[in-house]
């Protein structure tokens, strides 16, 4: 693939043991309202595909493009040509695409984020953009250009490179006309490259920060209404690039990043995660981070955030039962990737009376194995005729379930 060219995106659900749940593909060809969603892949821009989770816990948003993948240089077409798209995801994995902006013509947009039927849109150019879900026009709310987009504690928040900005708050709150300032957060650095960052609330308001920053994991604290540093994970070559997590009710903060991202095929990043045990106002540089997602040669991955609590209800208890069910069942495929067939192994004794099914990048079911096909914890899916590409194998018997990706060459 050509660097800058469009390409499937896919929404990948991790437990926290780093075992893939279900992945819910973007939409890649126009359905009634729903529109198209692909994002390109280059070495130059890490900014793009930043994904936000609403205030409410509720939802996903995500930016992109309305362009068929293969489209060369997406990035800088014109929107008139391109739309600037917003997909919402609910809890329940349905995608909306119906948003749709003139915005950021010839330029790279980089986030979304959601509240209610309000949607804040950044991008390489032009400030950032507020609309509503559904519609296809908006308002220019700030001059400044943003990265990464957070709603927290009722108010808008941005990373930035524009001058001296860097981590800002947007405006007084949710802001919705033109006009709007931003301000850098007091006690925060003024250089570098900020990536996307976490707030969370430890007790007394929204008083503790993790930032991804020039390769780095920083944390810092809100004391005195100045941001003081706690300390920083990593060196330069770790090249962390998104962080996401939540307050516990033991006083820890369990985060996830995603770092060594060169936004490319073969080195797209991997997973990690880590328990800040230290506290409010403590350094948290000693951290060890553990690896959960490894990197591999097919993904590239651009943001994290937790999932919507929906999401985590209808997959039962995402910390305890289905980690262990996503271990106990052991799906392999092998090999991985295949041309003209993979066979698929399980743990039969923990799933007795599976079901298989192979879905295409669109969630289209392209094949499917009854339970009396399926023989011993084992079988063999002809690939023959399937287009190449990503795919999803997913075991399932009506109360556990577990997916993986397939490479079809």
């Amino acid at each position: 693939m050509a660097a800058g060219e469009a390409q499937p995106v896919f929404l990948d659900e991790y437990n926290s043991c780093g075992n893939l749940v279900r992945s819910i593909p973007m939409p890649v060809s126009v359905s009634g309202n729903n529109k198209r969603l692909t994002l390109p892949i280059s070495t130059s821009d890490y900014t793009e595909g930043y994904i936000s989770l609403s205030q409410d816990g509720s939802k996903l948003a995500l930016a992109g493009y309305d362009a068929d993948p293969g489209t060369a240089a997406v990035s800088s077409v014109s929107s008139t040509t391109v739309k600037r798209m917003v997909a919402v995801v609910g809890g329940d994995g349905t995608v909306n695409t119906a948003t749709a902006l003139g915005a950021f013509s010839g330029q790279a947009v980089r986030a979304a984020v959601v509240d209610g039927s309000g949607i804040w849109v950044s991008g390489g150019s032009g400030g950032i953009m507020y609309t509503t879900l559904g519609s296809t026009t908006h308002v220019q709310i700030t001059n400044a250009t943003a990265r990464s987009l957070v709603v927290s504690g009722g108010q808008l928040y941005a990373s930035s490179t524009s001058g001296a900005f860097r981590l800002t708050a947007v405006g007084t709150g949710l802001p919705a006309t033109a006009g709007q300032t931003m301000v850098n957060l007091p006690g925060l650095p003024t250089t570098g490259s900020p990536y996307q960052f976490l707030i969370v609330n430890a007790g007394s308001g929204s008083d503790v920060l993790y930032m991804a920053h020039d390769n780095l994991l920083r944390k810092y604290s809100l004391s005195g209404g100045t941001w003081i540093s706690n300390g920083a994970i990593g060196i330069a070559s770790d090249k962390y690039r998104a962080v996401t997590g939540q307050f516990n009710a033991n006083g820890t903060v369990t985060l996830y990043a995603i770092r060594r991202n060169d936004n490319a095929t073969g080195a797209g990043g991997e997973i990690v995660t880590l328990t800040d045990s230290t506290g409010y106002n403590n350094d948290f540089s000693a951290v060890v981070p553990a690896l959960i997602v490894p990197a591999n040669d097919y993904n590239v991955f651009r943001s994290i955030v937790m999932a919507p609590d929906v999401m985590a209800a209808n997959t039962v208890s995402r910390k305890g039962p289905v980690n262990e069910t996503a271990d106990s069942l052991s799906l392999k495929l092998s090999p991985n990737a295949a041309r003209e067939r993979v066979v698929v192994t399980f743990n039969k004794t923990n799933m007795p009376h599976p079901g298989i099914v192979v879905t295409n990048a669109a969630g289209q079911i392209v094949r499917q194995l009854p339970p009396a096909s399926i023989q011993a914890g084992q079988a063999t899916i002809d690939l023959q005729g399937l287009p190449k590409g990503v795919y999803y194998v997913t075991l399932n018997d009506g109360k556990k379930q577990t997916t993986k990706k397939l490479l079809v060459l």
